[in-house]
């Protein structure tokens, strides 16, 4: 929306639940913007005042909130916030996704319009070269702890690769790591950086020569988009990725990146192609940035970004029959919020 000129008034952030909701300031504004875990009981009264108004809303999500995997770590905050999520997606005049799988999914839970609006990337912020061959290969996992069960995949493989390499490759987090790794001799943990222009500078600067992108393939994972492969190809970083829906529907194997299936053998042969032959990995990176500038940048996608949400929108005033009232907070949902609590400490250890 910047790169097309719209003011954007962040009129609350993530941590905004502690802070005054200028209602007034949304008031004046052309389009309201909700996104992901915003619903809420905390918000469901803001959220009341903001369906009532006569502007445009739209609810923005990108990952299956209403379908999280029991093992995820915060399966229990989601399960006391989806049915706040149901709610909104049934009044709001538009709900945009970045994948038909994600619409899919909600289509059952709601009537209103939802439009899928491909991620884009700011290429020319993550942009950079291909790594040169150095002394060591730095291989990236980067993600949160949401992503310990995605990362079992590739334990065996990355401990074969060390041992097989030995003193060659360099293992580095970016955010959280897998258990086992913490205190090996050839692995580096860097600390995720929430802010993203200054994720951006941090990945260029780590020198990557290869990332590594497992996801174990279910309902909730197939829903993801290829965002990373966006960020990582635009940071001229060739990389592996799990042959499953949000990658491999835009990864030719070998040409544009390396598509593996979710078995020790295929990751290590895949991340051992891409160590052993810098000829191919640089063409893959080649490959994958002309791609990504051309289909999936800011520069040249974001006015057919915004003209497909105001098609969707039209020009007609805002219409809601405003039929369904916020969900009551029941004894299930303080169970949840306990839960949630207790394994957030838990999970800290």
């Amino acid at each position: 929306m910047l790169a097309c000129n719209w003011k954007i008034i962040w009129n609350t952030e993530r941590d905004c639940l502690n802070k005054i909701f200028d209602i007034n300031t949304t008031k004046n504004a052309d389009l309201i913007v909700i996104q992901r875990e915003f619903p809420s009981k905390k918000t469901s009264e803001i959220l009341s005042i903001l369906l009532k108004l006569d502007i445009p809303i739209i609810y923005d999500i990108d990952d299956l909130l209403l379908d999280v995997q029991p093992s995820h770590e915060r399966f229990f905050y989601y399960k006391k916030i989806s049915p706040y999520i149901k709610w909104v997606i049934k009044e709001v005049d538009l709900v945009t996704v970045s994948t038909i799988s994600l619409k899919n999914e909600l289509t059952p839970h709601t009537n209103r319009p939802i439009l899928v609006n491909q991620n884009l990337v700011n290429y020319n912020l993550f942009f950079n070269t291909a790594r040169p061959r150095g002394d060591k290969f730095n291989i990236l996992i980067s993600g949160t702890s949401t992503h310990q069960n995605d990362w079992t995949i590739i334990r065996e493989p990355i401990l074969e690769i060390l041992k097989s390499y030995n003193d060659q490759v360099r293992i580095i987090f970016f955010g959280d790591t897998i258990k086992d790794f913490i205190r090996h001799k050839s692995v580096n943990i860097v600390k995720f950086e929430p802010n993203y222009n200054t994720y951006a500078a941090q990945l260029k600067s780590l020198n990557i020569n290869i990332a590594l992108t497992p996801l174990i393939n279910n309902k909730f994972n197939q829903c993801k988009s290829n965002i990373k492969w966006l960020e990582y190809s635009a940071a001229g970083i060739p990389g592996v990725y799990s042959d499953i829906a949000p990658y491999n529907s835009c990864i030719i194997d070998k040409k544009n990146g390396l598509l593996a299936q979710n078995n020790p053998e295929s990751w290590f042969f895949a991340i051992a192609n891409l160590l052993n032959n810098q000829e191919k990995a640089n063409e893959i990176i080649k490959n994958a940035q002309k791609e990504v500038l051309e289909k999936y940048s800011i520069t040249n996608c974001a006015d057919k970004y915004l003209l497909s949400i105001q098609n969707k929108l039209g020009h007609k005033k805002s219409v809601r029959n405003f039929s369904q009232t916020p969900p009551k907070y029941t004894f299930l949902s303080s169970v949840y919020s306990i839960t949630d609590r207790i394994l957030r400490v838990f999970y800290k250890f």
